[in-house]
């Protein structure tokens, strides 16, 4: 069975985003395009972006990194960002790159985990009792 490299789904005043395996140039400018679509169907409200990243890897080139540090996205109305990593994870060098120079901008600063009670908890002070619910089922718990 093969399993997509990424989903993203918007629930009430959630962003839910799954990254999975070891990623390409492709999949990552693929994922990027739909994030930016997502975006925008938010269509100015306010939202929380969840994101399950555990087993997710990215290559570690320099044009990879290259690329990636021209993008920008509109982020104006994310009022928070929370990850669900594991040991797995190769998301280091994006939190660096993204998170320690921009939280200030962003207005939130970014939140991870490898502990999915923990994530459940930041979530369940973000979102209302009928997101958790879905968040639980999203996650796997």
């Amino acid at each position: 069975m093969h399993i997509a490299p990424f989903h993203i789904e918007l629930f009430r005043n959630c962003m839910l985003v799954t990254l999975r395996g070891k990623w390409t140039m492709s999949t990552n400018i693929q994922y990027l395009g739909k994030l930016s679509e997502s975006l925008k169907a938010r269509q100015g409200k306010p939202f929380h972006l969840f994101v399950d990243m555990r087993g997710w890897q990215i290559p570690k080139s320099d044009n990879f990194n290259q690329i990636k540090s021209s993008i920008t996205l509109d982020r104006r109305n994310q009022l928070s960002e929370l990850w669900l990593e594991n040991e797995e994870t190769d998301a280091e060098h994006i939190a660096q790159k993204f998170f320690n120079s921009s939280s200030t901008k962003l207005g939130f600063t970014l939140i991870r985990t490898h502990n999915v009670s923990d994530f459940i908890t930041h979530c369940e002070d973000k979102a209302d009792d009928m997101a958790i619910e879905y968040i639980r089922t999203w996650i796997g718990v």
